[in-house]
């Protein structure tokens, strides 16, 4: 560990503790004080179409579940504070509920009675699966897991690993992957050191001039008012932006030379400055934070916050909003390995009863591509599990702009559309609010790609009405 710019692995021994990374250290402290909180649970669906041996899919798992200390983790209290507890390898339990036959709803109530229920992180499985059997030709796997062993990049390394893995147990070979040379644990243990290298105080500094000066709140106007304590209750509807529009947005992305995410992110700005009538404030998105390659093919939660700064002083064009849309996202990428528990805990914002102090709504993307793979007799995609009615922030939008395909399916063709999860605090807001908000982001995207030029202040009706709820 003397070189902390290399990660390396670490030899397990009982008596040394385990300490979490700065990301789960903060959400185990928050899950502590939330024991029922289900905003940090994962689910999803894997569709199996064709002959599928649920035999062989359960020792996948369990080769997934040996390969990857993550997936057999668990979190306690330690005498120096939360620590992480690796286990041995178990044989994973793969319950099959027969549906064949059942009504068109039974699918449905079981993902939704299974999302529904908390996963304890003191004991294992913090990743559970539940297989479908919907048809003789149709399974359904769910999974189900908390965020502490969870990221975005991961779960596509998981869809892939066991893809792969279930494809060489049908042909009667082996695992084909290679085995890892690092877990989870290294890279928490590394952080430590890391964060005292003069690496970490250089993205400390640029933080601190980024973030100088912002208002640490975002004054939405609700529907109800706040509660002392978040509940972390919501809902996550969908909406689409049609594929007319979202080529429009896409050729304003590329005219620009900018990414996708930064032209939809200015536009969601814009949406934010009209409704709550600030001009200066704080959105949240998550970074990967894999930018060293030995983690490329890491199981576990990498994945951090970061604050981007919305500029939108002076009534600039939304042209000009993109340049400083782009300067801002650069920056963050330049810094995104410091926790974003490090930067809040710098800034030392105020404490505010119910409120989460500098970012209260996220935008993000999920744009990974999804894996390809071929497994005979098989076609196999990935889809979302309904919401568990549940929400982290005030406001979360997440769009999905990939191209979808299904596993196995190079040929199926490709939809053009961008979805849109809105998730949000149904203690702050209603439905109906959500829904005229989507709408206007629709809007305000089909004005800024007819015209890149119009000042914020056209868009917004002035910037102090709220034109993000009519």
């Amino acid at each position: 560990m003397n070189d902390i710019a290399e990660i390396r692995p670490v030899p397990r021994d009982t008596a040394m503790p385990l300490p979490l990374s700065s990301a789960q250290e903060r959400l185990w402290f928050m899950q502590q004080l939330r024991p029922g909180m289900l905003a940090y649970q994962f689910q999803a669906k894997i569709e199996f179409a064709g002959t599928l041996d649920a035999g062989l899919l359960a020792a996948a798992l369990a080769e997934v579940v040996r390969r990857h200390e993550a997936y057999r983790t668990t979190f306690s209290d330690g005498p120096d504070g939360p620590v992480q507890v690796v286990h041995p390898p178990y044989e994973v339990e793969l319950p099959v509920e027969d549906l064949r036959g059942a009504e068109a709803a039974a699918e449905a109530d079981v993902v939704r009675a299974a999302v529904a229920e908390q996963i304890p992180v003191d004991r294992l499985p913090l990743v559970r699966w539940q297989l479908l059997r919907t048809a003789d030709d149709r399974h359904v796997l769910l999974h189900l897991e908390h965020h502490l062993v969870h990221d975005g990049w991961a779960f596509n390394l998981f869809v892939d690993e066991l893809c792969a893995l279930y494809q060489a147990y049908a042909a009667g070979e082996p695992s084909p992957l290679p085995e890892p040379t690092l877990q989870f644990a290294d890279f928490a243990l590394w952080q430590r050191s890391w964060l005292d290298s003069p690496a970490a105080d250089k993205q400390l500094a640029y933080w601190r001039e980024q973030l100088d000066g912002v208002p640490y709140f975002l004054d939405l106007p609700t529907d109800r008012p706040r509660t002392p304590v978040r509940r972390f209750q919501g809902d996550a509807p969908r909406f689409t932006v049609p594929g007319e529009l979202a080529d429009a947005v896409r050729a304003l992305a590329a005219r620009e030379r900018m990414p996708l995410f930064s032209v939809m992110l200015a536009a969601f700005e814009v949406l934010l400055t009209g409704w709550s009538g600030q001009d200066d404030f704080c959105v949240a998105t998550g970074m990967a934070a894999r930018t060293r390659p030995e983690v490329d093919g890491m199981f576990g939660m990498l994945v951090n916050t970061v604050a981007l700064r919305a500029d939108l002083r002076g009534d600039p064009t939304f042209r000009e909003l993109l340049g400083r849309v782009r300067k801002t996202t650069f920056g963050a990428l330049e810094n995104q390995e410091l926790p974003f528990d490090r930067v809040v805990a710098a800034l030392r914002p105020p404490r505010a009863p119910g409120r989460q102090a500098l970012c209260e709504v996220l935008f993000a993307f999920h744009d990974s591509p999804l894996r390809i793979a071929r497994i005979p007799g098989l076609d196999v995609e990935v889809t979302p599990a309904v919401s568990n009615k549940s929400a982290k922030f005030d406001l979360s939008v997440i769009a999905i702009p990939r191209a979808e395909q299904a596993i196995g399916q190079r040929d199926r063709g490709t939809t053009q559309a961008i979805e849109l999860i809105w998730e949000y605090d149904g203690d702050l807001f209603d439905a109906a609010t959500i829904a005229q908000a989507a709408e206007r982001y629709e809007r305000l995207l089909a004005a800024v790609t007819a015209d890149a030029d119009t000042r914020i202040s056209a868009l917004t009706g002035n910037g102090r009405q709220q034109e993000a709820t009519k």
